[in-house]
């Protein structure tokens, strides 16, 4: 798989097996190796993902316009390109969505011009999105700091703000679970080393182990020297005094071929009180009467399934926000969490007020944090459904009853910044978010039609047409896991969906970067090998110990690196990492983040079940 247009062919092979009545497939495709071989890959992941937004905006508004950049059938509004499957879905004159259209055709035809929507592009191309995400950052930033939301819209926020989360300011600092969190910290620590420049922030009374909880017996690590019992006449220091104020670094991360996602990289300490405050909080949302009810910050399918019903009624509508994380002001997470001032004070002061990258610096942000803080995801669910909350009441006429509010919160659903709303409510809720200082992604929110999409999935009148996504080049034929493992993950994706050219492609391709076959495994496990629709598997051999049979086969683990732990840092990890959550070896090596290798091994056959296959 030399080229982008050979697997393209294989794909091609498929919908004209899928869809045998489309017409002018061949002359398309001959189109596409024409226009690729003018215009590289920005005419596959720019182009026709432009051509894939029209499509969905058609389907939303029930007319399509077609975007500049392709020529439309004579007198017609669809493009000649796809014309053969653009006029199954719309008229091909007037352009308006036809009312019983061929779902097949619909999802082939989404499924082609998104295939390379997320493909990671070259290192120059690299550059030049990162340098747009960063100046992007510090653009929101302004804007955050300028937010000043309207006196109605704070004073609605605040009834709504009283009556959730009630158990919030009732904690104290010993009911908090404080942990490092998985990712990277600024001052550039390994796994392990954080847990040693903690014990050094206690040793130098910079921070006070009495409020993890070990009120009668907790470790003094003033001293390292010598163990001593902290006793009740020892004078507690408020954890969060000695908190790390100095300033975050700023990176990207690939999102898709045409822009790149920030986040913030949180110092140390900040990081620690930031996972205890976050545990803290979606805790009070699990226990808060109204919040549970349109929160579960751990569950997208509920957004999933909303989106399916409102696809097929129109009764959701979904809203998408931009750089939501970026442009959520100090002042609307201040309007939201001031009610509860002891767990506000201690948000606000974990959090990190500036944030450098390269030469450019960000003093005393407008923004409450960017992503990278443990805090952003869980607050601004929070305050995106309190502003929703608050224009339901409005456009309802209500002052702001509990019951009112829990009234008002059985018509959203949050997840970040996926929002789900009653569609009779919709329009309102998207100017009060915009009043937020919010801004709402046209392209991706749909108010009215039988389009919708949420956490992932597209659907159109309850069908599911998520297309798959290609995120690596084909034509560099890497060995990397990572990208070994995401073409296995595609190629049983492409199976599953009926692409079997397609997927067979792509195995072919695998297992010659491999050097070796991969067996059937199955869709319970988490070992690289193929899908099949009745989750076929392939036992090698019978183990008399285990009585099971086991299949080998090729399994993605975490690099290790030495990185050793003794003495009161190591009791310290003890007392924060459950028993669970410890490999091994973990005081003398930790895994390093997204590396990876690949090792052949010996798994346990599954059943379809989950269960281990046996006689």
């Amino acid at each position: 798989m030399k080229s982008p247009i050979a697997l393209l062919r294989d794909l091609w092979v498929d919908i004209q097996r899928l869809d045998p009545d489309v017409k002018g497939l061949n002359r398309d495709f001959h189109t596409i190796e024409q226009r690729f071989e003018h215009e590289g890959y920005g005419f596959l992941t720019i182009a026709l993902p432009s051509l894939d937004d029209a499509l969905l905006l058609g389907l939303s508004s029930g007319r399509f316009t077609c975007p500049s950049g392709f020529k439309t059938i004579r007198g017609g509004t669809i493009p000649r390109f796809l014309s053969g499957m653009f006029c199954e879905v719309f008229d091909p004159f007037s352009g308006v969505l036809k009312q019983s259209l061929d779902e097949g055709v619909l999802k082939s035809l989404h499924q082609i011009l998104r295939l390379f929507k997320k493909t990671q592009l070259s290192s120059d191309e690299e550059i030049t999105l990162h340098e747009k995400a960063v100046s992007e950052f510090f653009r929101c930033d302004d804007q955050a700091r300028q937010v000043i939301l309207p006196d109605l819209l704070s004073h609605l926020i605040g009834c709504v703000s009283k009556v959730i989360l009630f158990d919030l300011s009732s904690k104290s600092t010993s009911e908090f679970t404080f942990k490092h969190g998985p990712g990277a910290v600024e001052e550039g620590l390994k796994a392990n080393q954080k847990w040693s420049a903690l014990s050094n922030s206690i040793k130098n009374e910079e921070f006070d182990l009495d409020a993890y909880g070990y009120a009668d017996y907790s470790v003094c690590l003033s001293d390292l020297s010598e163990r001593a019992v902290a006793n009740d006449s020892m004078r507690p220091i408020d954890p969060f005094s000695g908190v790390s104020r100095s300033t975050a670094r700023l990176i990207t991360v690939a999102k898709n071929s045409t822009s790149r996602r920030t986040i913030t990289v949180e110092p140390l300490l900040n990081q620690f009180i930031q996972q205890g405050l976050n545990i803290a909080l979606r805790d009070s949302i699990v226990a808060c009467p109204i919040l549970s009810g349109c929160l579960a910050l751990t569950d997208q399918s509920k957004n999933q399934t909303l989106a399916l019903e409102g696809s097929l009624y129109d009764n959701w509508a979904t809203i998408d926000l931009k750089s939501a994380s970026d442009l959520m002001s100090v002042s609307l997470v201040k309007t939201v969490f001031g009610h509860h001032a002891w767990f506000y004070k201690h948000m606000m002061a974990c959090r990190s007020t500036s944030v450098k990258s390269g030469s450019l610096t960000a003093s005393d942000l407008g923004k409450f944090a960017g992503m990278g803080n443990a805090l952003t995801f869980p607050a601004q669910s929070i305050c995106f459904a309190v502003v929703c909350i608050a224009a339901i009441l409005h456009q309802n006429q209500e002052y702001g009853s509990y019951w009112q509010i829990k009234r008002a919160s059985r018509h959203i659903r949050v997840y970040g910044d996926d929002i789900i709303i009653d569609t009779r409510y919709a329009h309102q809720c998207v100017n009060w978010l915009h009043d937020a200082g919010l801004k709402v992604n046209v392209k991706k929110s749909f108010l009215q039609g039988n389009f919708k999409e949420s956490c992932g999935v597209e659907a159109y009148k309850g069908v599911d047409i998520t297309p798959l996504y290609i995120r690596h080049r084909p034509d560099q034929t890497s060995t990397e896991p990572s990208v070994i493992g995401h073409l296995v993950a595609l190629s049983n994706q492409a199976w599953l969906c009926g692409y079997y050219k397609f997927s067979t492609c792509l195995r072919n391709e695998v297992e010659e970067r491999l050097g070796y076959s991969l067996p059937l495994v199955s869709r319970e496990s988490g070992s690289l090998g193929w899908h099949s629709r009745q989750d076929a598997m392939t036992p090698h051999k019978w183990c008399k110990r285990t009585h099971q049979f086991l299949t080998r086969t090729a399994v993605l683990i975490s690099l290790k690196r030495k990185d050793k732990l003794d003495g009161y840092a190591a009791l310290l990890k003890f007392f924060h990492v459950p028993l669970l959550g410890r490999a091994r070896n973990h005081l003398n090596e930790s895994s390093i983040r997204y590396k990876l290798r690949i090792v052949l091994k010996w798994v346990p056959t599954l059943s379809r079940d989950g269960l281990n296959l046996q006689v």
